[in-house]
């Protein structure tokens, strides 16, 4: 019995570990993934990815060499070859729950929609209280069109984060998908008051969720806070209809002629214009054929920029 004893122990402590041309590979393979790091730090993606692979092919089972690569990759826009990486890391460590996000973000960059979607609640899985996984899942059921199944996630991220705007907007935009304008609007306003400055995206969808909301007074305001920054087509076309509902025409006019001014091609501004033209005409009792035919024009205009306009085809369609 001792001699089968001292063989055991023999076995076991006698036993040789790596060799030690194994161990400085691998060795040199961290070298190689802290240089990459370095190179990243250093703003030079190309030479990060070069160690990152000399550090993979020196071992292949250096998860962080994958992750480090993929991150590099999706940094290059380079979605396909991030997301080969990312597999393998998921594959090495499949309960890091960072891993699974990382691959719905290549995923999600891919147009992969329902893929991403089941990499983020994987990750949400070995951890719920990530917030921007809950963003990211919740952004890619709006990119599927199911505001439905976005709304808890995107509520989860605002509870777990109270203090991010990009949460509190994503948030918003779900409650405006949903025809809850008056949730949409309180995010945004909350929102607006965690960054500085505030973008041109959360201005316009704040003005968004007012008009649905027949608060026109408000868009303009709002948008007339976005112009002084940031003109473009879009804000002077939703300023210029906000104008005409409320009457004012003449500025209704200014600013349509001022979005096809910056974009001559902007077919809203077009129709904008073709609707106040046509207006003046009815309100001629038809007698001012000049203004019905500038109407005509412009969505004729319009339809040539995008033909998809129903609404528009049935007006000249009715008034030629």
């Amino acid at each position: 019995m001792a001699a089968v004893v001292g063989a055991g122990l023999c076995l076991t402590a006698c036993s040789s570990g790596p060799s030690p041309e194994k161990r400085a590979q691998t060795q040199a393979a961290e070298d190689a993934a802290e240089l990459a790091v370095n190179h990243v730090r250093l703003g030079d993606p190309e030479a990060a990815l070069v160690e990152f692979q000399r550090a993979i092919e020196l071992n292949p089972l250096l998860t962080r060499a994958y992750i480090g690569a993929g991150d590099v990759l999706i940094d290059l826009d380079r979605p396909e070859e991030a997301e080969q990486n990312f597999v393998k890391a998921v594959s090495l460590d499949p309960n890091n729950p960072r891993t699974h996000f990382k691959l719905g973000r290549a995923l999600q960059m891919m147009g992969r929609v329902s893929d991403a979607i089941r990499a983020y609640l994987t990750s949400l899985e070995l951890d719920p209280t990530d917030p921007l996984a809950n963003i990211n899942v919740s952004v890619a059921y709006m990119q599927a069109e199911e505001p439905r199944l976005a709304r808890p996630f995107a509520e989860r991220a605002v509870f777990l984060d109270p203090n991010s705007a990009p949460a509190r907007i994503n948030l918003g935009s779900i409650y405006a998908a949903m025809d809850e304008h008056q949730r949409a609007v309180d995010e945004y306003q909350q929102a607006a008051e965690l960054v500085d400055p505030i973008s041109p995206e959360l201005l316009v969808n704040l003005a968004e969720s007012l008009r649905a909301m027949g608060q026109d007074a408000q868009v303009v305001n709002v948008l007339d806070q976005l112009l002084r920054t940031n003109e473009t087509p879009l804000a002077w076309e939703r300023r210029g209809a906000a104008l005409f509902r409320m009457g004012d025409y003449e500025a209704a006019m200014t600013s349509f002629s001022r979005a096809l001014e910056i974009d001559e091609k902007h077919y809203p501004a077009l129709n904008g214009m073709g609707v106040y033209k046509l207006n003046q005409f009815i309100w001629s009792d038809n007698s001012d054929t000049t203004a019905l035919q500038e109407a005509l024009q412009n969505f004729r205009k319009s339809l040539q920029i995008e033909p998809r306009q129903p609404k528009i085809r049935e007006l000249l369609s009715r008034f030629s």
